[in-house]
């Protein structure tokens, strides 16, 4: 397997990082996570833009978008693929010795590697999903994509006690996002999801804003408002959006199944546009 590792790609086995890295001492770093179809990255500026805004806000620097997708391409092109997730974290680098303020001018350390995923054709159905309702007690920056992620490991190990896939989080009665993804709900044909923006903050969701771009295209009435925990259980429809699922449908809430055990046909439409957004977009990548 070949990977990048600061401005280059190396076999795996040749990766080595400093044992001092603030990543690995701190989680102090941030990640993206982006598929890519026929070589196109899905959503790519609002990727690039949200990894502007955690380095911004994290105050990392000596990385910037640019560098970003120049590792993606490199790991996509050592590994021979063109339909596949690739993964990249930077951290602030590594200083001589552990200390929780970091010293000025550190170089960061930038990481990429990629796994086959499937093509353009596979997103023919949503896929169904089993969700575990959990307190959200992470941290309250969650606009940062940030690897400090055990806020989210353990919710998802209580999840996976329950033979559920994704943890649904919640704030004082209110849904805030899944432990890796966004939640929309769908009642009585209105699409509604948490905003991004809210006191506390969710993750700037990349496919989240591609769904719901797709859904305003199809004529659906879309609410970003504060979503009440009882209201998962009444929808119609909870869909989960990621950039590995793109777009799932639940089918079990807890210990108690949801809706038909089938993709709903909200789920279906939104798939379907934005599969077809995305066609457009590798064309028009293609042509320039």
């Amino acid at each position: 397997m070949q990977v990048w590792l600061n401005d280059r790609v190396v076999p795996l086995e040749q990766a080595h990082i400093s044992p001092f890295d603030r990543g690995f001492l701190f989680g102090d770093g941030i990640y993206e996570l982006v598929r890519f179809f026929d070589g196109v990255g899905m959503c790519m500026t609002a990727h690039m833009r949200r990894l502007e805004r955690s380095l911004r806000l994290t105050r990392i620097e000596g990385f910037t978008a640019a560098d970003a997708e120049r590792a993606m391409h490199a790991v996509l092109q050592a590994e021979g693929l063109r339909d596949a997730a690739v993964y990249l974290q930077i951290t602030r680098g590594a200083p001589p010795m552990r200390s929780h303020l970091p010293p000025t001018g550190l170089q960061p350390t930038s990481f990429a590697y990629a796994v086959p995923c499937g093509d353009l054709d596979s997103l023919r159905t949503p896929g169904t999903i089993a969700v575990s309702v959990q307190p959200d007690q992470r941290w309250q920056r969650c606009e940062i994509k940030s690897i400090s992620l055990m806020g989210a490991v353990l919710p998802m190990l209580e999840a996976a006690s329950q033979q559920a896939e994704e943890a649904v989080l919640v704030r004082d009665g209110v849904l805030s996002e899944g432990s890796s993804s966004n939640i929309l709900i769908v009642k009585n044909g209105v699409l509604a999801t948490p905003p991004i923006d809210d006191d506390p903050s969710i993750l700037h969701g990349t496919v989240r804003e591609a769904a719901l771009q797709a859904a305003r295209a199809l004529g659906l009435q879309v609410q970003e408002r504060r979503v009440q925990q009882a209201e998962l259980r009444a929808a119609d429809e909870v869909l989960v959006a990621s950039s590995r699922r793109i777009v799932a449908s639940v089918t079990r809430i807890d210990d108690t199944p949801f809706g038909d055990g089938a993709p709903g046909p909200v789920a279906c439409r939104l798939l379907d546009r934005m599969r077809e957004d995305l066609r457009a977009q590798i064309a028009a990548t293609k042509a320039r």
